[in-house]
């Protein structure tokens, strides 16, 4: 694993961060919920068939 300088990894953590909770304040809305994948995977699965997962490293598109 390639360690990231500090500044980065700060910048990266406060993005995932922000991401999550609009995800989370989707979900609150009803418009997405979370599921776990058999590898214990956290989705986020939108009405409109969009599923994203996310990872250690970031979030990837599944559909």
């Amino acid at each position: 694993m390639i360690a990231m300088p500090a500044a980065q990894t700060d910048d990266s953590d406060d993005a995932r961060d922000r991401v999550e909770a609009y995800c989370r304040l989707l979900a609150a809305a009803g418009v997405a919920r979370w599921r776990t994948d058999e590898a214990g995977g956290a989705e986020l699965h939108l009405e409109n068939g969009e599923i994203y997962l996310f990872g250690e490293l970031g979030v990837t598109r599944l559909r």
